[in-house]
């Protein structure tokens, strides 16, 4: 998520400080997906398991879900309905 929208948030704000109207709504709209991915990596971890013997790779993928994890998610989720409703009122 982060590594899909950090480039065209970029080109997003670019666009905006030119002067495209567009731009505005691009960048809050990326600016969530980027928030939203760095809620998901906050909350994700890897964690061992202690029961299995020999020498086979034992760690396995693990959520966390913490205050900070989830307010970066919901305030990532908000900026990007904020975006929606903002470019269909400017079509409309």
């Amino acid at each position: 998520m982060l590594a899909i929208s950090g480039a065209p948030f970029v080109i997003s704000i670019i666009a905006m400080y030119s002067g495209n109207e567009l731009g505005k709504y691009l960048s809050i709209g990326f600016f969530g997906m980027v928030l939203f991915g760095i809620g998901g990596k906050i909350a994700h971890y890897k964690f061992r398991d202690p029961n299995i013997n020999g020498n086979i790779n034992a760690w396995f993928p693990g959520w966390r879900h913490s205050t900070l994890a989830d307010s970066f998610a919901v305030f990532g989720i908000s900026l990007m309905i904020l975006c929606i409703v903002l470019f269909i009122m400017k079509i409309v």
